[in-house]
């Protein structure tokens, strides 16, 4: 029997704890609202405080004359991807947000002149965001400051609910896995992106696309979901390690378990191989819109031909060490504090899964479209496009959060909450999750059986985007791939499972991550041609004929209706 444990009444909940939550939350408790932030780990967690990097950027407009060049730069990563309103207010206003970063005890330091960030043509002021471990000591201490926002920890939201068309409250999992009813003028999603989908990623494990499924069924369009960041990732000595794509300026050849070089065989007439090392230090996603693309490209298909995931061994120059670039010396000497040394140790790279540039449509104050649901961090579709500027998705949490909290202030201001009965929480909860009693017949299942079943789905959904929505996609593979999850699908019994209260989140996660694989997969199958972060094989060129957004949208009857249109 699903019951509901208990009713907690709320202004607003923010769901998610990085830096997009942490600031909209501090923001809405300092306009006086009564704000709960519900977090699957502990608070100041997510991409944003992922432990194997050594730092992350924010990218800055200059002055006044740099606001069209920065569009301009913005524009031409975007290949026609992004929302123009979007990019005009963040270059507006980052330089206004970036010195906000102390108030919610983000440790930042502006690097010494400008460089030119990640696809950027060019350069800006860059600020360091660095010491996780302080920063998460920092957030605690603020938060404590405040009697009217409260953390719940642990906890994971299965729902938004609606009435009358607008949020007005969720059900979630606390940390003993019951069921808690919320009730809530306002909800802000803020839960990141969906990196950990994929079997190899530099993400924390909660970066899982619960809050694309929350937005979607709540009534939210999805954008852009094909548009999927893969980065080089050290894969040896220390796996998940994030990898400093500007140390490939000093990388002489990457190879093959075999010594043989992997780019030789596969870069076209006249461009060499340092040429192509030279492009790819300057940026860390794949991209199909530079001739960098090889190197990716080349290491996917090996890949995926030998079934080796070991990665592949990078030789360097020892003038690598010689460079005192603080770009380089920040990130070179953190190697060295986690025992890596790019000259004396055998380093291997792969692409990893890393951030979606894709995620629920918004307007320039983080509204979703649903009265009363607000999108914001790397869950939105942000200033980004077919591929993403460096230094932009930090920057986006701080403005993007400041103005969500704005508009939400006012609409808390103009806005009742509507109870929620007991009954209705429950009856909600069943809608999500069916009835137990409409399972298949068949015999009991251990509660061990139904972990390792509910595990080996997850591992299996992991395995299949991993092979098939990865740098390289072709309609065979995506084909194959929608076939192989339908029929894991088939053998999953949502309902029954979620019964078992030891097992609700994994359940939760399975059932998200069902939902999700598919639909990115639709989505990498629907653009049929290559632009940006999205690589077709069969499909190699981009095509004026896709130079649409995609949206996608949820029917009443639950299927996925997905549309390219113009916004």
């Amino acid at each position: 029997m699903m019951e509901i444990s208990k009713k907690i009444i709320t202004d607003v909940l923010v769901v998610g704890s990085g830096l997009a939550g942490i600031k909209v939350s501090k923001e809405l408790a300092d306009l006086g609202h009564d704000v709960l932030m519900a977090t699957k780990m502990k608070l100041a967690s997510g991409s944003s405080f992922y432990p194997l990097k050594a730092s992350l950027g924010t990218q800055v407009t200059s002055n006044e004359a740099d606001k069209k060049v920065f569009l301009a730069d913005i524009a031409s990563s975007s290949r026609g991807m992004h929302r123009q309103d979007l990019a005009e207010v963040y270059v507006d206003e980052i330089r206004d947000r970036v010195v906000e970063y102390s108030d919610i005890g983000v440790v930042s330091k502006k690097l010494e002149g400008e460089r030119k960030a990640c696809f950027a043509e060019h350069p800006r002021d860059i600020y360091l965001l660095s010491d996780w471990d302080q920063i998460k000591e920092n957030v605690a201490g603020i938060f404590g400051r405040y009697d009217n926002l409260t953390v719940m920890e642990r906890t994971v939201v299965i729902s938004l609910i609606k009435k009358e068309q607008r949020i007005a409250g969720a059900l979630m999992l606390d940390q003993h896995n019951q069921v808690v009813l919320v009730e809530c003028k306002a909800a802000v999603l803020a839960t990141g992106g969906f990196g950990s989908i994929y079997k190899h990623n530099l993400n924390p494990n909660d970066v899982d696309g619960s809050g694309h499924i929350l937005a979607l069924e709540a009534g939210a369009n999805l954008v852009n979901m094909e548009f999927v960041q893969f980065i080089p990732g050290i894969t040896a000595p220390r796996y998940k390690t994030l990898f400093g794509e500007h140390t490939l300026a000093y990388c002489e050849d990457i190879v093959k378990d075999d010594g043989k070089s992997l780019l030789d065989a596969v870069l076209p007439e006249g461009l060499s191989k340092k040429q192509c090392l030279d492009i790819r230090s300057t940026h860390g996603p794949f991209t199909d819109s530079l001739e960098s693309k090889y190197m990716d490209i080349a290491m996917m298909k090996e890949i995926i031909a030998t079934k080796n995931e070991k990665g592949f061994k990078l030789v360097f120059h020892k003038e690598l060490y010689k460079n005192k670039e603080e770009f380089y010396t920040v990130y070179l000497d953190w190697l060295k504090q986690k025992g890596i040394d790019m000259l004396e140790d055998e380093v291997r790279i792969a692409p990893f899964a890393h951030a979606s540039n894709g995620g629920v449509f918004i307007d320039p104050y983080g509204r979703s479209g649903v009265p009363g649901l607000y999108v914001i961090g790397e869950l939105s579709c942000n200033i980004e496009g077919a591929n993403r500027l460096g230094g932009n998705s930090t920057g986006a949490c701080m403005v993007f959060g400041k103005r969500a909290a704005a508009d939400c202030g006012d609409y808390l201001n103009g806005t009742k909450v509507s109870p929620i009965s007991k009954r209705d929480a429950e009856l909600h909860l069943k809608s999500v999750f069916g009835s137990a009693s409409a399972s298949r017949n068949g015999p009991d299942k251990s509660a061990e059986s139904d972990k390792e079943q509910l595990y080996q789905t997850i591992e299996n959904i992991r395995e299949i985007m991993w092979y098939a929505g990865n740098v390289v996609r072709s309609e065979e593979q995506l084909s194959e791939a929608l076939k192989q999850l339908e029929a894991l699908q088939s053998e999953l019994e949502i309902n029954r499972l979620f019964e078992r209260q030891k097992n609700r989140k994994t359940v939760i996660k399975a059932k998200n991550f069902m939902k999700l694989s598919q639909l990115l997969l639709q989505a990498m199958l629907e653009r049929k041609e290559s632009r940006g972060a999205h690589y077709r094989e069969d499909y190699p060129f981009e095509s004026p004929a896709f130079s649409k957004r995609l949206f996608i949208s949820e029917t009443p009857e639950g299927r996925l209706s997905l549309e390219f249109t113009n916004d």
